[in-house]
Parts: C-alpha cells; sequence; structure tokens
C-alpha cells in the first residue's frame, strides 16, 4: 500500500511539474523514466519539484542533489537538475547533467527533451533537431518531440518540413491538453503556413 502511495504521488508530482513551465516558445513535459529506491531520495525530489514551480532554482537544485546522496541510481534527479541549470542560464551544466541522466537510462525523454532545448537555447538549432527527431521516436503518442523537431525546421528555414512534421503529429491524433502548449503549437502551425 505505501508503494502505491508513493507512485502515485511521484505521478501526481510529475503532472503538477510538467505544466508550471512558463517559457514562452519551449514545450518541455517530464516523463517518469526511472523510480527512486528509497523514500528519501524520492521526498528530496518530490521537494525539489515544489521550490522549482515556486522557481526557487538553487533550493531546489540542492533537494535533488540530496535525493541523489540517498539514490546515486536516481536518473530522473539528474534531469530535474539539468533543468534547474537550464532555467538559471547556466546550460554547459544543463548538458552535463542530462549526459549523466541519459548514462544511466539512455532511453530517458525527459533528459533528451531538457537536453535537445537547452541546445536551442545554445543556438545549436542543429543538434537539437538531432537529439528532438530521437524524442519523436521514443515518445510517438506525445507533443514535445513534434513541436521541437518542427520548432527547429522552422528556425532552420526548412519550412516544409517543418509543416510536414506537425501534419504527421495531427495526423497520428497527438495532442495535448495543456493550454499553454496547445498555444505553442498552433502559433507554429500558423508560421509554417504563412510562407
Amino acid at each position: 500500500m505505501r508503494l502505491i502511495t508513493i507512485l502515485a504521488l511521484l505521478v501526481a508530482s510529475q503532472i503538477v511539474f510538467s505544466q508550471n513551465d512558463d517559457d514562452e516558445i519551449l514545450i518541455q513535459n517530464f516523463y517518469e523514466a526511472c523510480k527512486a529506491v528509497n523514500y528519501s531520495a524520492y521526498s528530496g525530489a518530490n521537494t525539489g519539484i515544489q521550490l522549482f514551480d515556486t522557481k526557487q532554482y538553487s533550493r531546489s537544485l540542492k533537494n535533488f542533489e540530496k535525493a541523489l546522496e540517498k539514490d546515486p541510481k536516481y536518473c530522473d534527479a539528474w534531469y530535474l537538475i539539468a533543468h534547474c541549470y537550464q532555467k538559471t542560464g547556466d546550460y554547459p551544466k544543463a548538458i552535463e547533467a542530462c549526459n549523466k541522466s541519459l548514462e544511466m537510462n539512455p532511453t530517458n525523454p525527459s533528459a533528451l527533451i531538457i537536453k535537445a532545448n537547452t541546445l536551442f537555447l545554445m543556438k545549436d538549432t542543429v543538434s537539437a533537431t538531432d537529439v528532438f527527431r530521437k524524442v519523436k521516436e521514443m515518445l510517438p503518442d506525445k507533443v514535445d518531440g513534434y513541436y521541437g523537431l518542427a520548432l527547429m525546421l522552422y528556425l532552420l528555414e526548412q519550412i516544409d518540413e517543418a509543416s510536414k512534421v506537425l501534419v504527421e503529429m495531427e495526423q497520428k491524433g497527438v495532442k495535448t491538453l495543456d493550454v499553454r502548449d496547445n498555444k505553442k503549437i498552433k502559433d507554429l502551425k500558423n508560421k509554417t503556413q504563412q510562407i
């Protein structure tokens, strides 16, 4: 029963976390890739997420680091650390933390999403495009990869390719309930159709 409660809390905290991103362009949803092996690590990460949601990034970072002390193989803590670094503009550390998460779990979609968006913020749209292609393949039923890939292609002035990715997303019925994400997708779709 305790395990079910912990899992339910973890899922709920990840959903709340994914809905609190205030970026005007990027879509960064988060998906659990590994579970903490003990409650202390989970609790530290959950506290970090709550602090992150209130934009207390340095305090949040400390809690994610504490979670790693309790469970050094907790790969989700690394991508959460990466997101803190991304939000504070320390992009090289964000990439490094994403890579640590991916060393533990090469199929961690959240680490790939943060890495791709961080590469974009570093103005490396070519590398971000490659990572978003992986995300799209890994999460064919989620908007993150489609939108990120279409955005990168649009910025690389490959407008037809960007439009095709958005059409593919629509044809496959890939949707999000997040109003802000839907607006970002609609805005990008309009931009690809205006040219």
